[in-house]
């Protein structure tokens, strides 16, 4: 069983990785792993010591099981990156990944309750961005919002994608964010209602004006589509800011003055924890699209070449999809 770590951008090493399974565990052959060029630059930048196996968003096949576990040999799954771990005496989320060991290998045993049976309706190029899926409607769920509300979101990015998505479903009004015009254009033509680029619109004064002078009532920060500062100038006074995503590597700058003028309240969303069923059904019932999200498909024998261009080029592509077999 093998995996690839990535201590730098000049070495990335397929090493062995035991993989014995343990009771209460499925064993499973990794089929398809996403990588985000984002997440590839993190890594090859400032990879968490210890934390060098990339990869949080993957479809398996079961390899091994309890008999009583309730998989079946051979059935497709979707990977849980989300573990619920003691840590000094607590319970606390890691992601893998992230702040733990990822999906990049060709085994890898899982606790049975991070393993989810996939619909036939759903395709590996879908179920791959589950986490994401998760992560955007665990986030939506802390905003106290009603039918008709405004919601900011920051960046178009896969998860500011998704939130756009799940916000209209949830019968929120989405303003969407972002520097880039064609991931822009991709959001309107699924039914974004407003989607805004700082570079040529006045945020505020567009704001003002399809609000009818009420200003947003959230905003969710999941990228670098504006600032978090000329994000909260966008909400009225009493509004939520989430701030969602796996990292956030850029530094911001706020202005404390609007938070206390506006009496706004905050919080962050790292994970998609028990969120994962409810994002396969998402899925499944076509609620949210993920086509036009994957930019480059490779074998794994490849994946120095995706470390590789994805770091050189992180614009370049937004998800490489690595066939793990």
């Amino acid at each position: 069983m093998k995996a690839w770590h990535i201590h730098n951008l000049n070495e990335i090493v397929l090493e062995d990785h035991p993989s014995v399974r343990k009771q209460g565990e499925v064993k499973l052959k990794l089929s398809k792993v996403s990588l985000s060029s984002k997440e590839l630059v993190y890594l090859t930048s400032s990879p968490e010591p210890g934390h060098d196996i990339p990869g949080h968003s993957a479809v398996a096949y079961v390899s091994e099981a309890d008999e009583d576990s309730g998989f079946k040999l051979g059935s497709r799954v979707v990977v849980s990156p989300f573990l619920n771990v003691n840590e000094f005496g607590k319970q606390t989320v890691k992601t893998m990944g992230v702040n733990a060991d990822g999906l990049l290998r060709n085994f890898v045993c899982m606790p049975a309750e991070n393993v989810f049976p996939l619909p036939d309706g759903i395709l590996d190029e879908q179920a791959v961005f589950t986490d994401y899926i998760a992560m955007a409607n665990k986030a939506l769920e802390f905003i106290e919002a009603e039918a008709g509300d405004y919601v900011v979101i920051v960046g178009a990015n896969t998860l500011g994608l998704i939130l756009s998505q799940l916000a209209s479903y949830y019968q929120l009004v989405p303003v969407l964010i972002d520097l880039d015009f064609g991931k822009l254009a991709l959001a309107k033509s699924w039914g974004v209602s407003y989607t805004l680029n700082p570079t040529y619109d006045n945020l505020e004064r567009k704001v003002l004006e399809f609000t009818g002078g009420r200003m947003c009532d959230a905003a969710v920060f999941a990228g670098e589509g504006t600032t978090l500062d000329a994000a909260i100038r966008l909400l009225k006074e009493g509004g939520e800011v989430i701030l969602a995503g796996y990292s956030f590597p850029e530094k911001h700058s706020v202005d404390m003055d609007v938070i206390l003028k506006k009496q706004l309240k905050m919080r962050g969303v790292n994970n998609g924890y028990g969120e994962v069923s409810t994002a396969i059904n998402l899925l499944a019932n076509k609620i949210v699209r993920t086509d036009g999200m994957i930019n480059d498909r490779l074998s794994f024998d490849e994946v120095p070449k995706a470390v590789e261009e994805g770091s050189k080029y992180p614009y370049k592509f937004g998800h490489i999809l690595i066939s793990a077999y």
